[in-house]
Parts: C-alpha cells; structure tokens; sequence
C-alpha cells in the first residue's frame, strides 16, 4: 500500500484519505522543448484539521497578526515522503483556503521540486549587485594598464580564489570603425572623427587606435562563482568547470551605456572591510559580510524577521569638501546623498533613522577628490518583549585614489542574475536539478541522459486496458538565434543575405509538406559578427578581427549582453595615449565566436563562416548541444507512447528521469510522468529511442516466414496442387497490395545493465554495522537549576551503506568513576547514572541531526555533575550488534550556576 506524507518546514500535515495528489515529473518536454521543468503537483486540497490550522495559521481569518499569521507570499520548505521513506524534497506554494457553513474546511497546496528555488532565491536581482564582484574585480584605469591588459589578462583573488586573467581588453570598439592602411602617404589613413587606422609604421605617424574606444570583459567564470557566493548554492562542476573550454573561456563585455566608460560618471568606490564590533547576542539583526549585509537573518522567522530595522550611518571624510553617499539594495540605487559636506565641528556627516526593508545592502562614495572615508553603521531593530533595541554595529572603510578605478560591478550590463543564467541555459541547452547533497547540478540533456544507464523491465506493472500511440513531432521546424542582431556586421548581414547570423532553421528531411508550427528559441543576449581587418593598402589581410558596437547607421549602439571568446594574436597595431603620444602595440586580444581560430566549438547556432579563416565551423552550438535531441524529436519513426501503470515503491522511490524503461522488448526515454499517491497510478508518456543518443530508428524490412510468398502463395508450376482444379485457381503473381511487413524487434544491448535485476546477497555474512563519531560541545544553563548537556554528532554511523542511528543521550551523575566504563550496557545497567535518551523513528533513522542538546531539570546548586554522550548506530537484532555500534565521547564536567569545563 502507498501512502503519502507531507511536511511543510518540518512539520507534518494532514491530508485528506481521499484526496488526489498528482505529481507531475519531466526534465524538458518534447512538446515545449524550450522550457527546463521541474516536479510540480497539481492543486491539492488539505483538511483544516486542529494540526493544519497551526501549520497555516488560520489563514482564513485575516484579524490573526504576528508571529501565527501565515505568509502566503512565499513558498515554503517541504518534503514528500512515501510510507515515510523520502520521495521528493522542495517548496509548497499555498493558494488559499475554502469554508464551509462559516467553518474552515480545507486549505489548498501546490508543490514544486527544487528546481524552481533559482527563482524564488534569485528573484529580480541584477548581475551588478552581486557583492563579491563590487570590492576585487577593479583596476586603475590608465594607459598603462589598458595596453597590459590587452595582451594579458588581469588575475584577481576573492574570497580566497584566484581568477585567471578574469578581466581583459578585446578588440571591441563602442564607436568608431576601425581600419588598416599602411599607405600613411594616403590621406585616407589619417584618424578621423568617426574613424581610427591602427596600422603601424613608426611612431611619427598620428593614427591609431584610440584607447578610451575600449571597454573590458569579465570571465564568466567568476560571475558564477559569485552567484554561488551571492545565494549560498553551489553548483557541480558537469559544466561549471573551468576545466569545460567552452564555458570556461566565455568572457562578457563590459557595455552598459553608448559611447565611453565614464562619460556622465564619477569616480565611486564600494565600502568594504567591514568589522562586527557590536552584536546582541539575544537577537540578531543583520547578516554581516565583508563589503555588505543581509537583514533579516536567513534563520529568523515570525516577529524577529518581520521587525523594521533602522540604519545609521556616520561617515568620517579626511577631505572637506564634497562627496556623495550611495545606499544601494538589491543592486539598486536605494538612498543618495549627493554633493554632501562633513560637520566643520565634528569632522563628521550623519545618516540618522533610516528605516531599512528586507533586502542586501551595500554602499558606496562617490567623489573627484582623492580621499579616505571611516564609516560606522548601526542596525537595530525593536525587541519582542520588554521594550528597547536589538543592535548590530559595525565599521567599514572606502578610499577614493586619484586615479580613476575601473570596476567591474559598475560595468556590467543591465540583466537580472536569472537570465542570464536563463541565457547559459539556453544556449548550451542544460539542464539542471537539486541532488540530495543540496548541489544544483547543472548537465548538457545529453550528458544528462548519459548519467543513467539503468533500464526499468514495467512490463508486468502496465494497465493493458488503453494506451495511446501518438506522433512525437509537434512542430515542423524549430528556430534557433539571438535576440540582439542590430550590431552593424549583424545587420548587414541580414540585408545581404537576408537571414539571420548565427540563426538555425532546423527542419528533417521531406518535412516541407507537414503541418505544425515553427517553434522559436530566442537567446536575450548580443551576437557580434565580427569582421577580420585587411590592409587597404594591397588588400592583404591581417592577423586581427575587431567587434564593432554600432547599429546599421553607424552609431553607437547598447544592444544586449554580449559573449565572445578572446583570442590572442600576433601583430603589429598602433595605440593613441590618453595624452596624444602614440606607442606600438604588438599582441592583442581579438574577439571571436569560436573557442579557436580553427573550427572548433563556437557560439553560433549554424555553420557560419568564420570571420578569421572564412569557411564554415561546424561545431555550433546546434550540433554541439541541440542536435541529439532535436533529430530524435523529427525521426519519422518515434512515437510518444502514453500508458497507465501501477509502479511498486521500490521503482517510484529510485526511478531517475535519466533511466530508461523497458516494456516487452522496446526501449523508451521518460518524457513525462505522472503519479496520483491515491490510486498509485502513474500515467507515463514515452519515447521509443536507441542505445544511442540521436540515432535513428531505422528498421530493415523482413518478412517473416509465415507470410512469405513461397508459404502463402499458390502458382501454376506447383507440384502439389494443379491448375485443373476446380475449387483452386492459379494466379499469375502474388499479391501483398504493396505493403512491406518490417519487424519491429529491437534488442537491447547486454551491456546496459537493468537497474532493478536482483542482486545476489549471501545472508550467512552479517551486515557490517559502522560506528558513529560523537564529541561534547559546551553546554549551557537555562534557569538556577537547569542545564542542556550538548554534543555534537560529528559522522552518523551506518547498516551496510545506509546511514542508521538508533538511540543518542547521556548519562549523568554526581559520581565521576560511575563514568570510567566504555561499555554501553555496563553504563546501561549502573544504577549509579541516569540516562536521557531519544529513539529514532522511520521517518528520521536514516539522516541525524548535527548536534543536540538535552535538558536537566531539578539540579542542585554548586554540586558537579558529570555527564555521558553517546550515540547508538543499531538496535536490531536482525544486524550485527557487535563491535562498532555505539560510539561515547570523553567525560564531561559541569558545576551548575558556576562554572563548567570539558575534559
């Protein structure tokens, strides 16, 4: 029998004994392949029973306030269990509550598997307010600096992590065209308003490449890591590695507004370094990091998060004259204190009383004027009891250098954090999912199918009394490109030949004539078509290949996010100083679409030719990413197979959307599953395939024996039967009305193991059972005679593989040598020591808690007790319960409303 349980942040919620809940299981759908899904449920209804009431907070009755009131804003933690074995872990979206003659009856439920929490962390937040690339990612902006590192890139270290080359210079110009003419005798080869030559000659020439027409790039690389700073998620290094070329070598252009970096900016530089030097320890207010804060606590709930905090601010400038002040939330400019002075007496400038929401804060100075700044904050907010404030206060420090700083946070382009993972996603055709581990794996659907080779035999579970047999091919072409195409190469591209660059406009073979739709995969970023430069002067071309960010009329352009790769080249270019002096520059990096300048992978959706060498590259991101699934989706002989079948637990429980099943002798992919916990009926829809990813399905044509011609059909030369008869006839032929019979057996390759074929198990060998590991950690008074004896389980132990625990406590006493034994049931047994102790259940046996503590009550005062932790992994009889089942830590001493130490 199945049953279903539900908790909601830990707590069990009752459901209806008749209620359906349907789950809804599918990674990426053929019938919107665009999309990365996730397990949803379909609305269900709950009681509102005395337990549920509590859960929600009588959600009905809108006058309940406080600490009881019930958010429905947010989604909630949750977890799915199956006859409390855990099934799937994510978030409850509450959609409301219904009554019934003036009663509460039922509230309503919507779960989602944590595939969805990227957004329900990352929200609207933009690419600029990720702290860890305000205070690191920064450079002194001058000649010097741009010529170096437009042949080398800059390392910077965060957070304890170095970045390789992680900011660089391309060959990306925001306004003018640049050219090569080594004819310097040719007025032409002069530098014009609109035009820079960057030949070189020698330096009394005054063409060039002006360097204020640059703007850096980012590796991606570290905007990933600082989105995995950003959230607390971390993400697995299938594709996120910096060992993954394609990824790894992807940098992202500086560009957020036409024309210079600076034109209408001044010099702002974050606050950082910041140092706690006063915190309630009652009640906590902020999360406090090195360059900004979190408020409310990531753990605070009820009252304590709800509480309005209120920031002060006191800045001590070490210049008196202007300066601007700039609270930002979110990555958004959320108070400025523009062209404010210090105090001619106290040498100070206040913020006082600014009420603060939920949110991240980080702050900034703006002046022209090098200068140092000492800040003190203060966050406090109201206490629940008893009137007065819960403070946090803390310092921090800015400096404002008479160079220019470039940083990269105020470079970055206007995007939210989620699309332009969206766009990675997209692009590379990913997918991803939260493991049990709390890792958000993120794989190529390729690499994603590929991780499974375990195949399902549910022959003998199938319903036999319907299914459906449909055509796979919803549409009858898919289109693939990206959504900022008005650069000028781009656009004149399209005019030329009018068709997108870098589009994909991928239809099968003899499918002109089929109806559907034309599905589009639209990428919200920028693609340059860039162009190799050629020697006016002779026509012969040149080692370099320029961007240029100017629409079809040649002006500057903004566009949308941009990609590339950096290639380094060797040549010879002339560069115009910031004061007029002209130097020679002889290595550049070159912006590129392709990994190389060989084929190689590239960001392109189709074989475009390459703008350095001219011919196709072939390794687009299509046939790199796309192709497998898309040829399978267009293969004439798939079909989308749906059926109803009544799955045992032990497949619901470990089936992966990665498997494979088998039913008789065919092989199909999971498309889509969904499973009603009431009737335990789970309708699948399925996709025939190869071993293969992307191989056809081609059947060769057989005729079994039974219905060849020599078998069936009767001829006049027969020895048997002759054409004299008058009850048969001969006929001149046979005729099978031109139908050809193929047989549909395919065989499954051996080498792909079933993932549920038994196992063989000798049971004269007992199960190991492995110890836990268990130390004290310092306990604490809760009253005059009251005190928590605390430990920490430092490694649960484990039955076989599995991780069990059975028992944990302590033994406490007054008399210390009652404590000298390590033998658990002599401790067990000695009437001398009293035991507290909490028993596993089915529901938490397998994952135990980090650490606990467990109340003493009725002590005596300035009397010493000593104290026992242990940890008991087996009591089952059925395992071994020898040796390393029981782990006890040292001794612990305490004298209560005194003193306390540990041994």
């Amino acid at each position: 029998m199945l049953n279903l349980q539900l908790y909601i942040e830990g707590q069990e919620v009752d459901l209806f004994k008749d209620e359906s809940v349907t789950l809804t299981q599918s990674l990426q759908d053929v019938k919107d392949i665009e999309k990365v899904f996730t397990d949803f449920s379909r609305t269900f209804s709950v009681p509102a029973s005395r337990a549920n009431n509590k859960i929600f907070g009588h959600f009905y009755n809108y006058h309940i306030v406080g600490d009881s009131a019930f958010d429905a804003r947010k989604k909630k933690t949750a977890q799915l269990f199956l006859n409390y074995e855990l099934f799937k872990e994510g978030k409850v979206k509450f959609e409301g509550a219904t009554r019934k003659d003036n009663k509460a009856h039922t509230y309503k439920l919507t779960f989602f598997g944590n595939g969805v929490n990227l957004k329900d962390v990352m929200g609207d937040d933009k690419l600029k307010s990720l702290p860890l690339l305000k205070d690191s990612f920064n450079f002194t902006y001058n000649d010097t600096n741009i010529k170096a590192y437009l042949k080398n890139g800059l390392d910077v270290t965060a957070d304890g992590t170095t970045y390789t080359d992680a900011i660089l210079f391309p060959l990306i110009t925001h306004s003018k065209r640049l050219i090569y003419n080594s004819d310097f005798t040719n007025p032409n080869s002069n530098n014009t308003d609109k035009i820079n030559n960057i030949a070189f000659e020698n330096l009394a020439t005054d063409n060039g490449l002006l360097l204020s027409e640059l703007k850096p790039a980012l590796r991606v690389y570290p905007i990933i890591k600082a989105i995995e700073h950003r959230y607390g998620i971390t993400f697995s290094t299938d594709f996120f590695s910096d060992t993954n070329e394609p990824f790894y070598n992807l940098y992202l252009w500086l560009h957020n507004k036409t024309g210079g970096l600076f034109e209408d900016e001044g010099n702002e530089s974050p606050v950082g370094n910041f140092i706690l030097s006063i915190s309630d320890s009652s009640g906590a207010v902020i999360d406090l990091y090195d360059n900004y804060f979190t408020t409310p606590q990531a753990d605070q709930k009820g009252k304590e998060a709800k509480a309005q905090r209120i920031l002060d601010v006191t800045i001590s400038p070490s210049i008196s004259s202007a300066f601007s002040f700039i609270i930002y939330k979110d990555g958004i400019v959320f108070e400025e204190y523009k062209d404010v002075t210090r105090d001619a007496t106290s040498g100070r400038y206040e913020i006082r009383d600014l009420n603060i929401d939920a949110g991240t804060y980080t702050f900034a100075v703006d002046t022209g004027t090098a200068s140092t700044y000492a800040i003190e904050f203060d966050v406090r907010r109201k206490k629940n009891i008893g009137g007065g404030y819960r403070n946090a206060h803390f310092s921090g420090t800015a400096s404002v250098l008479s160079d220019v700083q470039l940083r990269a946070s105020n470079q970055l382009p206007d995007i939210k954090v989620l699309d332009f993972l969206t766009s990675l996603f997209k692009m590379f055709n990913l997918t991803s999912f939260q493991n049990s581990d709390g890792i958000v794996e993120v794989k190529t659907l390729d690499s994603f199918y590929s991780s499974s080779t375990t195949i399902w035999d549910i022959t003998e579970f199938i319903d036999k009394s319907e299914s459906s047999v449909d055509t796979v091919l919803p549409f009858k072409q898919v289109d693939f490109s990206y959504e900022g195409l008005d650069n000028f190469f781009a656009k004149n591209h399209d005019e030329l030949f009018n068709r997108k660059w870098g589009a994909e406009n991928y239809t099968a073979e003899d499918l002109d004539k089929i109806e559907g739709e034309t599905y589009k995969i639209s990428i919200p970023l920028e693609h340059f078509k860039y162009e190799r430069l050629k020697d006016v002067n002779g026509g012969s071309f040149k080692d370099l290949v320029w961007g240029w960010s100017a629409d079809i009329k040649q002006e500057p352009n903004l566009g949308k996010p941009l990609l590339f790769y950096p290639i380094l080249s060797t040549q010879d270019i002339g560069v115009l100083n910031s004061d007029g002096s002209k130097s020679q520059q002889t290595d550049v990096f070159i912006p590129s679409n392709s990994v190389r300048l060989s084929d190689s992978k590239n960001l392109n959706f189709s074989a475009e030719p390459n703008e350095y060498l001219g011919t196709p590259f072939k390794k687009t991101l299509f046939a790199e990413y796309y192709i497998n699934y898309i040829k399978e989706i267009f293969d004439a002989q798939r079909r989308l197979t749906t059926l109803k079948a009544y799955l045992p637990i032990s497949i619901t429980l470990d089936l992966s959307l990665a498997d494979k099943v088998r039913i008789f002798e065919n092989l199909y992919k999971i498309n889509k599953i969904n499973t009603n916990f009431e009737t335990n009926q789970s309708t699948l829809e399925l996709i025939n395939v190869k071993p293969t990813a992307g191989e056809a399905i081609n059947i060769d044509p057989i005729v079994p024996d039974k219905f060849a011609p020599n078998s069936v059909c009767i001829t006049a030369d027969s020895t048997v039967l002759f054409a004299d008869s008058f009850i048969i006839t001969a006929d001149a032929d046979c005729d099978v009305e031109g139908l050809e019979i193929k047989s549909t057996t395919e065989v499954i390759p051996n080498a792909v193991d079933a993932g549920n074929k038994p196992q063989t198990v000798d049971h004269s060998v007992p199960i190991p059972v492995t110890q836990a590991l268990i130390s004290l950690s310092p306990s604490g008074f809760t009253g005059s005679n009251t005190v928590m004896f605390s430990a920490l389980i430092d490694r649960t132990g484990q039955i076989g593989n599995v991780s069990n625990w059975a028992e944990y406590g302590v033994f406490w006493t007054t008399s210390l040598h009652a404590l000298n034994s390590t033998d658990f049931s002599v401790l067990n047994t000695n009437s001398l020591l009293t035991k507290i102790a909490v028993q596993s259940s089915a529901l938490n046996k397998h994952s135990s808690p980090k650490s606990f503590s467990l109340k003493v009550t009725a002590l005596s005062p300035n009397t010493k007790y000593y104290y026992k932790a242990y940890i008991k992994t087996n009591a089952d009889s059925n395992y071994n319960t020898g040796n390393e089942t029981i782990a006890i830590t040292k001794t612990g001493f305490r004298k209560t409303l005194v003193w306390y130490r540990i041994f």
